[in-house]
């Protein structure tokens, strides 16, 4: 039972502490996982902050720019300026919008005015099919407005946006459109050296979901209309924050910043794809659950080995503890073997109430064996009578042993004085059944002499008084002339029994 009690107990521990591994180093994983996902967030937001800023700074400088030409245009004596100082007074403020790749003043009927170039209408142009010069045409207070992205009319035109106001005339009426454009390759130029992973993107929407550009950028991805996308929808919604999201773009998982421009119809996103982000982590994990799994083998493969260890050295203390208390020659447990059970078995019968009884037994003439036959010869008698009394008790709990030399004793638990005398003569009757010589015996055989004592112990009794009078029985059956059983004598304080020897 204690041994199955260890090995629970040993597995109860191993199991404790391999679940504690597995709990450290599922929550460090956790935890960092979380610290990954809250750095890209950090890393996202700090990026976006650095665009808007950059994006807000150059379209205030193209916004001030249009501005200067309408109030360049508006000048009572603009018309009477020579065209050199004409073109000063509509773009003196371009130089310091290099965000900008070209700006034009246009009339009601969409033909170009004036644009930045070296003198003015020194072009033919008409632009009244253009997005921008329409929407300002049907509509009288749009304030600034952002193109989706078109292709320039020059050769080799490249994809812009356009940044317009409206021009009025004195009564109000629409009177034509000043118009900037920003070429698309010139925006994207600024996220060249930032690092965002793979698979790391950069949008730039208009008010009302309309994709303008993209980083990297793809012809075939821009000028989409995705405001009806919940992705979208979201970035439209709020002014700024932090989300993930499967991108309608391109379906790749992302965390997504975002952000509005603060004076301009425009959001921008900066998206780190999952994926990127956790590809270090993931590789982290990988390592730390191989070396989880090993210290856990180790775990497992310690406790197997100690559990083994544990069973050994269980064994050989059980072997150990079984020598200790069984008497070589005979096989028999010893006299300390004798003086445990006796004490276990009389704690029993007091708690019990039941009667105990002990055989005390003596091989007859065996000085006259040894000295005539040799100890060798001894020996193997002893052997004889031990198989004997091992054969003569049927309960699990009799007991014999050998108290020492030729002497043996017998404890029969829940035994009274009737049941032990029939057992003690069973047993004198198969040693004398052996019928092994002994010349210096008068019975010419083996015989053994047994003192029979019994007793009811109670709290009160004496536990050395039924010892004393199972030797006193045995001294008795000696002194009758051996080869007797014996039970308590008159004098004895136990119950009183006897019974006159028997020869063979």
């Amino acid at each position: 039972m204690k041994r199955l009690l260890s090995e629970v107990y040993l597995h109860l521990i191993a199991g404790v502490i391999a679940l504690g591994i597995l709990g450290i180093s599922a929550h460090t994983l956790w935890m960092d996982r979380l610290g990954t996902w809250q750095e890209a967030e950090k890393s996202s937001r700090n990026v976006l902050t650095t665009i808007v800023r950059d994006l807000d700074s150059n379209l205030e400088l193209l916004d001030l720019s249009l501005k200067g030409a309408m109030e360049g245009l508006r000048h009572l004596g603009f018309h009477q300026l020579s065209p050199d100082l004409q073109y000063r007074m509509l773009f003196d403020r371009v130089a310091s919008a290099n965000f900008m790749a070209a700006l034009l003043l246009v009339d009601r009927n969409g033909n170009l005015i004036a644009d930045a170039g070296p003198m003015i209408a020194s072009r033919s142009l008409n632009v009244s099919d253009r997005e921008y010069f329409t929407a300002h045409k049907n509509a009288h207070h749009l304030g600034l407005y952002v193109t989706r992205p078109y292709r320039s009319r020059a050769p080799h035109g490249e994809f812009s946006i356009g940044i317009s106001r409206r021009l009025s005339d004195a009564d109000g009426g629409f009177a034509g459109v000043v118009m900037g454009s920003i070429a698309l390759n010139t925006i994207n130029q600024r996220f060249e050296h930032l690092s965002l992973g793979q698979q790391g993107a950069i949008n730039l929407f208009r008010g009302d979901g309309v994709l303008l550009t993209r980083y990297p950028f793809d012809a075939n991805q821009i000028n989409q209309d995705l405001g009806g996308s919940p992705h979208v929808q979201r970035l439209l919604k709020d002014k700024s924050g932090t989300f993930d999201s499967v991108s309608p773009i391109d379906g790749v998982h992302r965390i997504i910043s975002f952000g509005r421009l603060e004076k301009y119809p425009l959001v921008l996103t900066v998206a780190l794809s999952v994926d990127d982000v956790f590809a270090a982590w993931e590789r982290k994990a990988l390592v730390l659950s191989l070396v989880t799994l090993v210290l856990c083998c180790a775990v497992v493969g310690l406790t197997f080995l100690f559990q083994r260890e544990l069973k050994r050295r269980t064994r050989a203390e059980t072997k150990l503890r079984r020598i200790a208390r069984t008497d070589d020659l005979t096989g028999l447990p010893n006299r300390r073997a004798f003086r445990e059970t006796f004490e276990r078995e009389w704690r029993q019968a007091v708690r019990s109430g039941s009667a105990l009884s002990l055989l005390s037994i003596d091989a007859d003439y065996f000085k006259s064996f040894n000295d005539r036959y040799g100890h060798g010869r001894g020996d193997e008698v002893l052997r004889a009578i031990a198989g004997t009394l091992n054969g003569s008790i049927r309960r699990p709990r009799d007991i014999a042993t050998r108290y020492g030399g030729e002497e043996f004793a017998v404890i029969l638990p829940e035994t009274d004085l009737t049941g032990a005398i029939r057992i003690a003569d069973s047993i004198r009757q198969t040693i004398n059944a052996m019928a092994i010589v002994h010349e210096g015996s008068p019975y010419h055989i083996v015989t053994a002499s047994i003192g029979v004592a019994s007793a009811q112990p109670s709290r009160a009794s004496e536990r050395s008084a039924l010892l004393e009078a199972a030797d006193q029985a045995l001294y008795r059956a000696k002194a009758a002339g051996r080869n007797a059983i014996s039970g308590p004598g008159e004098d004895a304080s136990l119950p009183r029994a006897s019974l006159p020897h028997a020869a063979a």
